[in-house]
């Protein structure tokens, strides 16, 4: 049984519970499911979901209530929006004080498509996601894409070509990041990371 939390410091808390749990069911594997406010709560956590949020706040917090080193110690994560904010090794904008997690090879640029206000819906060319509109909300940018250390590429955006859904393998962990939400719209996103999760825990 995968051990997963929800990271719930702000954020959509629900809907990534919601996701996961229908994601678990469709993909018949079993979870221990649990909302995530203390380091004491990350303990013997296999897998991490960060939602979307303000990624300064987020990291204050994880700071904080000395949560970052135990995060950055699970061997599966999946970050949206902020979350991925918060697992890439390169920041753009970062706000004084802000300290990430810093554990996946891909650089980001804060709310780069825009404010509140530029939100936008988009379908994604993609390879785990079936045809339909994904919200972007304040949503980063993928700015950089460290292939040769494993980060590959599973969605686009279709006229631009960017990246907005990213993973990274390594023994015995999976990382997953997208500048989208998918939560609100499907489990596909959040059933392939329990599925990636599962292969990369059953290989170390």
């Amino acid at each position: 049984m995968l051990q997963i939390g929800v990271l719930a410091l702000q954020g959509g808390v629900h809907e990534h519970l919601d996701a996961v749990r229908g994601a678990a069911d469709k993909a018949k594997i079993p979870i221990s499911l649990r909302t995530v406010r203390t380091a004491r709560e990350l303990e013997g956590l296999q897998g991490l979901l960060m939602p979307g949020g303000e990624s300064t706040t987020m990291s204050l917090l994880l700071q904080k209530n000395s949560m970052l080193e135990p995060t950055r110690n699970i061997p599966g994560l999946f970050g949206t929006c902020a979350g991925l904010i918060l697992m890439a090794k390169e920041v753009e904008g970062k706000m004084q004080g802000q300290e990430g997690l810093d554990v996946m090879d891909v650089g980001v640029s804060r709310n780069a498509y825009g404010a509140q206000i530029d939100s936008f819906e988009s379908v994604l060319e993609s390879e785990i996601l079936p045809k339909m509109r994904i919200p972007f909300i304040r949503a980063p940018k993928i700015t950089k894409v460290d292939e040769a250390a494993g980060v590959r590429i599973l969605a686009r955006l279709p006229k631009s070509n960017e990246p907005v859904i990213v993973e990274q393998r390594m023994p015995g962990r999976f990382y997953l990041g997208a500048t989208c939400h998918p939560e609100i719209r499907t489990t596909r996103v959040h059933e392939y990371f329990l599925r990636a999760l599962a292969a990369a825990l059953k290989s170390a």
